[in-house]
């Protein structure tokens, strides 16, 4: 963790003198993972298998009557990536509650969106890439959040006054494609750099069986472009200004869970543009009197930038299963399959996951590019299929 390493001992510190004052409520988990890769490499990585230990513990402290405490760090041990191997602090907030607002400073984290393939609302953190579970692991963001509730929705302000940059696989790491990201020398258009002051705000609605949200963003762009920099003869991580409008909706209707998230961006280094992220999931409730749900998920990316976009999914659909035994186990798995529209590659993803007894979770993720040699955006992923699995003790 480069960009909050120097203030961990000082939040040590503070979480010590909190503790001293307050009973400390923790939980959290260590897990034990194993990363399989069947196809060789054509990058400098070659393990066939990769090893890494990690823990995330949360403290919880009340501070008064109205206000609490949250500290989230979080450690990874990797066998093989320097890059992986690290220390971040999750969450590091307080927070103040009063009749109807909320206040949270420090560092927190976030979450806009309802889809299923990609968040293309969700802007505030920014994405933890070498944790290699899509877009659901997310590095802390410092943050200034006040919550407004009224009898009609919710609004939530913020102010972030600093920046973290993505993380990515260093070079002995996988999953990742032959060349590497130098993120020591990252380009910034503003000349703040990562202390430049971002503004989001968003209002929250409830109709009846509709959840609706409007959101604005303007800063940072947390998925950056890349540049080649002459100085460090390397492609580079470039951070550019833009400002992003949006919506997101869903909408639960008996079997049918109907959902949208739609976003303008505009700013000097982009062009101006929409993005869409729209389908359904229908859902088979107590299959033959088993217990056990199945769901049917279908949702359709698009990018009216087209082959121009910077995106992953500027053209796609999301064909999936989601399977919940509804067992004692809690047994679940979601088979998912995206195909690119122009090129016809294909994206293909297993998640299942399983707990053994009341402290113990396994996990299963699995991911296969399959004739991705013509798409932009996973070409260089084309021998990078992995199997993850992992086994976690919560306490």
């Amino acid at each position: 963790m480069r960009k909050l390493s120097a203030t961990i001992p000082l939040l040590a510190l503070t979480l010590l003198s909190v503790s001293a004052q307050a009973e400390v409520e923790t939980r959290g988990n260590v897990s034990l993972q194993l990363q399989a890769f069947p196809n060789d490499s054509v990058h400098e990585a070659t393990q066939d298998s990769n090893f890494s230990l990690s823990t995330e513990i949360e403290f919880y402290a009340p501070v008064g009557e109205n206000g609490s405490f949250t500290a989230t760090p979080f450690i990874r041990i990797d066998e093989n990536d320097n890059e992986r191997s690290r220390i971040d602090m999750r969450e590091f907030i307080y927070s103040h509650y009063g009749d109807d607002w909320e206040l949270n400073v420090g560092v927190g984290k976030v979450f806009w969106g309802v889809a299923e393939s990609s968040n293309i609302v969700d802007v505030i953190n920014q994405n933890d890439l070498v944790e290699n579970d899509g877009s659901s692991a997310k590095l802390g963001q410092p943050m200034a959040n006040l919550l407004l509730i009224r009898d009609w929705g919710d609004i939530d302000l913020y102010i972030l006054p600093g920046f973290r940059e993505r993380t990515f696989p260093g070079i002995s790491g996988r999953p990742r494609p032959a060349g590497v990201i130098d993120t020591d020398n990252a380009l910034f258009e503003s000349s703040d750099r990562e202390k430049h002051v971002d503004f989001a705000g968003r209002v929250g609605m409830v109709f009846d069986e509709w959840d609706v949200g409007a959101h604005l963003f303007h800063g940072t762009a947390r998925d950056p472009l890349f540049r080649f920099n002459p100085a460090s003869n390397s492609v580079v991580p470039f951070y550019y200004q833009y400002t992003q409008v949006g919506f997101d909706i869903q909408a639960t209707l008996e079997s049918w869970l109907l959902k949208a998230e739609l976003t303008y961006s505009s700013g000097d280094e982009i062009d101006d543009h929409s993005s869409l992220v729209s389908g359904f999931e229908y859902s088979f409730y107590d299959i033959k009197e088993s217990g056990a749900d199945l769901g049917i998920v279908a949702e359709w990316m698009y990018d009216e930038r087209g082959e121009d976009s910077t995106d992953a999914f500027q053209n796609d659909v999301l064909i999936g299963l989601r399977l919940a035994l509804n067992d004692e186990q809690s047994l679940e798995g979601l088979l998912g399959i995206i195909t690119d529209l122009d090129e016809g590659g294909q994206l293909i993803t297993l998640e299942a996951s399983r707990r053994f007894g009341s402290s113990l979770k396994g996990s299963l993720q699995m991911t296969i590019f399959e004739d991705v040699e013509n798409d932009t955006a996973f070409s260089g992923f084309e021998d990078e299929d992995n199997l993850q699995v992992e086994l976690s003790y919560f306490f």
